[in-house]
C-alpha cells in the first residue's frame, strides 16, 4: 500500500558551490585534478581535439610534479585551504541562518565540483530528505565565485545539469550567477582591507598602493564572446576602491594574474605592475584579489609568496590581504543576503546591491585585440 502524500512545507536548498582541491599535494593527485580541470571545455576552449594533444603530450606529463611542489607549501597535513575555509563558512552561515530563520525555510550545504562532498551527494541528500517528507522544494545553487564567468559559473553550471540529466525528479532550481556588487561582499571587502591598512601603520608602515588583482581571462573571451567578466571585475574594483576610508581611489590599480599557456590574456598583468610600480618609487603595496572568497593557491601562494617574494628582489614589500574567507561579519552579511535571495521580493533583492552610475561605465578601460582573430 502506498503510504498517502505529505505536501513537503516551503524550503530552499542553497548550495555553495566551489571548485575543490587535489586529494593531497602528490604528483599523482594532481594528475587526477589536472585532468578534469583542464579537461573541462569551459575552461579551455579551444579546438577539443587539439587541446586534447597538448593536454596528454605536453601538460599532463610535466605540469603534475611541478604544481606539487606549490600545493604542498599550502598543504597542513590534512587538507588545502579551500576546501578548509569552505567547509567552516558553511557552517557559520548555516548557524546564522538557523538564528535568523527558526522556521528552518532556508538550508546550508556546500559541495565542490572536484573533491568531495561532490554535488551528486547534494541532490542524493535532497532526494533521501523528500523520502522522510523533510525536503526542500526548491534548489538554489550559489557557486563562490564572486563575479561571472564562462570557465567558472558556467561549468559548474554544465556540472549541476549533467548530473540533474540522470534523476528522475528534478526540484524548482535557480543559480544566482554573481554576488559581486552586494552590500555583503562589497562592504566586508573594503572593511578587510581598510582593517589592514591600520594594521600596518600601527607597524610605522605606509601603504603607497593597493594592487586589486583579479584571477585572468583569455582576452578574446570578452571581446568576441562577451563573457560579462570583465565588466564584473571592474565594477567590484570600482565599488571597493570608492568606499576606501585610509587609502584614496587613485592609490587603487586593477590587475589580473594567474596566465596559462600563450595567449593574450587581460591586462595589466598583476607580476608586471607589481614591479613597475616598486621601479617608480611605490615601495609599500598591498594585495587583494577579490576574485575569490576563500585562500587558496593562487591567494596564499602565487600572491602571498611567490609575488612576495619577487617583490623583495625589486626593492619592495607586497602585504597580501586575506581572503574573507570564515570572517565573523561576512558570514553573517552572506547569510541575509542568502535569505533575501531565497525568500525576498524583487525589491529585496535590488536593495543589497549597489549599482554604478553611468559615469563610471565611462572611465571603464576598454579591451582590444593585437591580434583581430577570433
Amino acid at each position: 500500500m502506498i503510504a498517502p502524500y505529505i505536501p513537503p512545507k516551503r524550503k530552499t536548498k542553497v548550495v555553495f558551490v566551489q571548485l575543490g582541491s587535489p586529494e593531497a599535494p602528490t604528483a599523482k593527485a594532481l594528475r587526477k585534478y589536472l585532468r578534469n580541470f583542464l579537461g573541462d571545455p569551459r575552461v579551455i576552449d579551444i579546438n577539443p581535439w587539439v587541446w586534447k594533444i597538448i593536454l596528454n603530450g605536453f601538460v599532463l606529463p610535466f605540469r603534475p610534479a611541478k604544481s606539487a611542489k606549490l600545493y604542498e607549501r599550502i598543504w597542513d597535513g590534512k587538507s588545502f585551504p579551500l576546501i578548509t575555509n569552505t567547509a567552516n563558512f558553511t557552517e557559520s552561515v548555516r548557524k546564522e541562518l538557523e538564528r535568523i530563520d527558526p522556521e528552518g525555510y532556508v538550508e546550508g550545504n556546500h559541495a565542490f565540483l572536484l573533491s568531495p562532498p561532490y554535488v551528486n551527494e547534494v541532490y542524493d541528500s535532497w532526494e533521501e530528505d523528500l523520502k522522510n517528507n523533510v525536503g526542500a522544494t526548491k534548489l538554489m545553487v550559489i557557486p563562490m565565485f564572486p563575479q561571472y564567468s564562462e570557465s567558472t559559473i558556467a561549468s559548474g553550471v554544465d556540472a549541476l545539469a549533467k548530473e540533474l540529466s540522470q534523476r528522475v525528479k528534478i526540484p524548482t532550481f535557480e543559480v544566482i550567477t554573481n554576488f559581486h556588487r552586494t552590500h555583503a561582499f562589497i562592504d566586508n571587502s573594503v572593511t578587510q582591507l581598510d582593517a589592514k591598512v591600520e594594521e600596518l601603520k600601527e607597524k610605522g608602515i605606509e601603504i603607497d598602493k593597493l594592487v586589486i588583482s583579479f584571477h585572468g581571462m583569455q582576452k578574446r573571451r570578452v571581446v568576441f564572446k562577451g563573457d560579462d567578466y570583465y565588466r564584473h571585475c571592474y565594477e567590484t574594483f570600482r565599488l571597493i576602491v570608492d568606499r576606501l576610508k585610509h587609502l584614496k581611489p587613485e592609490q587603487a590599480i586593477m590587475t589580473f594574474q594567474s596566465r596559462f599557456g600563450s595567449e593574450e590574456w587581460i591586462t595589466p598583468y598583476t607580476e608586471a605592475t607589481v614591479e613597475k610600480l616598486i621601479e617608480e618609487g611605490n615601495k609599500e603595496l598591498m594585495v587583494y584579489s577579490p576574485s575569490f572568497v576563500a585562500d587558496c593557491l593562487e591567494t596564499t601562494d602565487e600572491l602571498g609568496h611567490e609575488l612576495a617574494e619577487d617583490a623583495k628582489e625589486w626593492g619592495g614589500n607586497v602585504y597580501p590581504v586575506e581572503c574573507l574567507n570564515v570572517n565573523d561579519q561576512w558570514c553573517k552579511d552572506f547569510a541575509k543576503y542568502v535569505m533575501t535571495q531565497a525568500e525576498g521580493s524583487a525589491q529585496d533583492k535590488e536593495d543589497i546591491e549597489y549599482q554604478l552610475r553611468p559615469d563610471d561605465y565611462e572611465a571603464m578601460p576598454e579591451l582590444e585585440m593585437k591580434s583581430a582573430e577570433a
